[in-house]
């Protein structure tokens, strides 16, 4: 019990930290934040405990570095669940465009649709032909492209 304890007071310590150094690299102009909010499949096998890595771009051709979609200490991509990654850049996105998910793995993973927030304007992304990430190829692709349109006036604040 006391580990866990511990675990949980250094997350939240993580988290804090994380925000605060955010503020400050953004205040400062050196780094834009953004974030990435996936929804799993609704289908039994659509969840996953596998890597998964994400790049996005902008409509003037700018991409972020692939960055691992992982919250510590949660358990991401179940079915049917909505999982939310804060990532920071020195790229600015102006317009998001697309956005490239990527694994390493074989487990497979069936993202049902993904929205990108860049300074309070939502992209999202619908995996339609709901084509799963694998590096099985018999199960999916090792990437996945999806190119979405702009949701506007989106009130979006991260969460800590």
């Amino acid at each position: 019990v006391a580990k866990l304890q511990i675990i949980l007071i250094e997350h939240k310590m993580f988290k804090l930290l994380v925000i605060v150094l955010a503020i400050l690299s953004v205040a400062a102009g050196f780094i834009s934040h953004y974030a990435i909010q996936t929804v799993t499949g609704s289908d039994e096998h659509d969840g996953s405990d596998g890597n998964f890595f994400a790049s996005v771009e902008s409509a003037n051709g700018l991409k972020t570095e692939f960055e691992k979609m992982d919250n510590i200490y949660n358990n991401d991509f179940e079915v049917g669940a909505k999982d939310t990654f804060q990532f920071f850049t020195n790229v600015y996105l102006g317009t998001v465009k697309c956005i490239v998910i990527k694994t390493t793995t074989d487990d497979y993973w069936l993202v049902d649709r993904v929205t990108v927030f860049f300074q309070r304007v939502a992209t999202r992304f619908v995996n339609s032909d709901r084509v799963g990430l694998s590096t099985d190829s018999a199960e999916g692709k090792t990437e996945l492209k999806l190119c979405g349109d702009k949701i506007s006036n989106i009130a979006y604040t991260p969460s800590p």
